[in-house]
């Protein structure tokens, strides 16, 4: 497999949001990856696909149906999603670097 094969290549029609998640596993993946964000909930909602990013490569992919602000009193202002695994999604297992750079930013939107 060459690089280019291991690059994520969005679909056009897909909204993309992407979330990088820490190693260290606090909770089980779902609920690392949809919630405590500061997103820009109506950029947000637009999405069609949450990617959980780990060290670059795509773990799992949800499809987000419902954002809403997060009622734990720590995370305040923040915004969590409510969705459905897509365990099928051509993007698990693919890599996300060559669209994050050099940024730290937690959060990716593509297509949108």
């Amino acid at each position: 497999m060459t690089q280019d094969e291991n690059q994520l290549i969005p679909q056009k029609a897909h909204r993309i949001i992407c979330f990088k998640v820490g190693k260290v596993k606090r909770e089980n993946l779902y609920e690392m990856t949809r919630k405590y964000w500061k997103v820009n909930v109506r950029r947000a909602s637009l999405a069609t696909h949450a990617l959980a990013i780990v060290d670059g490569i795509v773990q799992t992919v949800y499809l987000p149906y419902r954002w809403y602000p997060t009622e734990d009193t720590d995370s305040l202002g923040r915004y969590e999603f409510d969705g459905e695994e897509d365990s099928e999604s051509e993007y698990i297992g693919k890599s996300v670097a060559h669209l994050y750079g050099k940024s730290q930013n937690p959060i990716k939107y593509i297509n949108m």
